[in-house]
């Protein structure tokens, strides 16, 4: 029998880590980033997990091409790696 909470107790430490990373907190901070939660059509394909209506929102892929968040989620990239996974090169 498993757990009730499946894996979350397992996956908590990172997402400790995601909470308190500055990179994290200046994303969620973007106005852009705050605008988008906010959206009604956006929300309700994440919840879908509809990755076609998410690419075809316009203001979710000019967020992701915008230079300053792809930046800021690469430094969150970067910092929630493992130190094995640093150096096989996350593979």
């Amino acid at each position: 029998m498993t757990a009730p909470f499946g894996n979350f107790f397992g996956h908590f430490d990172d997402f400790l880590k995601v909470a308190r990373d500055e990179n994290f907190k200046k994303f969620l901070a973007n106005p852009k980033v705050q605008q988008l939660m906010n959206d009604a059509a956006f929300k309700k394909a994440v919840e879908e997990k509809n990755m076609f209506k998410l690419m075809a929102h316009q203001e979710f892929t000019a967020l992701m091409r915008d230079p300053e968040v792809r930046e800021t989620l690469a430094a969150l990239s970067r910092n929630l790696k493992k130190p094995d996974e640093v150096l096989s090169g996350g593979l």
